[in-house]
C-alpha cells in the first residue's frame, strides 16, 4: 500500500513530472516504450510500401494479416504479426495517434527501465492476441483478413480506464463510474468509425469499409483485465525520501 506525501514535506519524494507539461523530452524519459513502437509501427509500414512497390503486396498481406484460410493452412504466426501491419498511412497515423495518447500512463506506471519496456511490449502484444481470438471467435467461417495494431491499442485504453490518476498505484475498480463512462466512450467511438468506414466506402465506390471491432472489443476487455494484475513500477516509488 502507498502513502500519500505532503508536496511541501522535505521527507515527500519528488513529484512525478507531467508527461505534457515536461515537453517531448519527458515522454522520451518517462514514456519511451511508446515512442520505440511507435517507431516500429512506422519503419514496418514503410517495408509494407516497398514490398508494393515490388510487387509484393498480395504476399505480404497473405503471410502477415490475421485471417482463417492463412491458420488452417499452417500460417500460425499472423496473430501476431497482423498488429504491426496497417492498411493505409491514414490507418496508420490513427493508431499511432492513439497509441501515443493511450499509451504513456500505462508505460509509466510499468516503470521506465529495460524491464518496464519489456512488460509494457508483452501487454500490448496480449491484448492483441486478445483482439484476434474475439476477431476469430466473432466472425466464425468468414475468411475476413484483419489487420493493424487497433486491437493492441484498444487494451491500453482498457487499461487506462482503471487509472485513477497521476501518482496513484491503486486502480478504479472495473463496476465503477470512471470505468463505466470510459467504456461508454469506447462503445460510442466504434459505432463513430463504423459509420464512417461505410459512409466512406459507400461513397468513394470501393464498398464498404470494414472495421474490425470485433478485436477492439476484445482488445479493450483484455487491457481492462489485465492491468491489475502487472506491477506497479512507477520510477517515483523507489525514490528514498531524504532522512531528516
Amino acid at each position: 500500500m502507498t502513502q500519500d506525501h505532503d508536496p511541501a514535506s522535505p521527507e515527500a519524494p519528488p513529484a512525478r513530472q507531467g508527461l505534457l507539461g515536461g515537453g517531448i523530452a519527458v515522454l522520451w524519459s518517462e514514456a519511451w516504450p511508446v515512442v520505440v513502437l511507435t517507431a516500429i509501427l512506422g519503419l514496418v509500414f514503410l517495408g509494407q510500401e516497398v514490398g508494393r512497390a515490388l510487387g509484393q503486396e498480395q504476399a505480404i498481406l497473405v503471410l502477415g494479416s490475421l485471417f482463417r484460410p492463412g491458420l488452417e493452412a499452417g500460417i500460425w504466426w499472423t496473430p501476431v504479426t497482423h498488429i504491426f501491419l496497417h492498411g493505409s498511412w491514414l490507418h496508420l497515423i490513427m493508431n499511432c495517434g492513439a497509441l501515443i495518447a493511450l499509451g504513456p500512463g500505462v508505460a509509466q506506471r510499468l516503470g521506465r527501465d529495460a524491464l518496464g519496456g519489456l512488460l509494457f511490449l508483452g501487454f500490448f502484444l496480449v491484448c492483441g492476441l486478445a483482439g484476434a481470438v474475439a476477431f476469430l471467435g466473432l466472425h466464425g467461417q468468414d475468411p475476413v483478413p484483419m489487420l493493424g495494431a487497433s486491437g493492441a491499442i484498444c487494451g491500453l485504453w482498457g487499461a487506462s480506464a482503471r487509472l485513477t490518476g497521476p501518482g496513484r498505484a491503486e486502480l478504479a475498480p472495473i463496476l465503477s463510474r470512471p470505468v463505466a463512462k470510459q467504456a461508454g466512450s469506447f462503445i460510442m467511438m466504434n459505432l463513430v468509425i463504423v459509420a464512417l468506414g461505410a459512409t466512406f466506402g459507400l461513397v468513394s465506390g470501393a464498398g464498404v469499409i470494414g472495421i474490425a471491432w470485433e478485436a477492439h472489443l476484445g482488445g479493450f476487455l483484455a487491457g481492462l483485465l489485465l492491468i491489475s494484475v502487472l506491477p506497479v513500477r512507477f520510477w517515483w516509488l523507489k525514490v528514498q525520501p531524504p532522512q531528516g
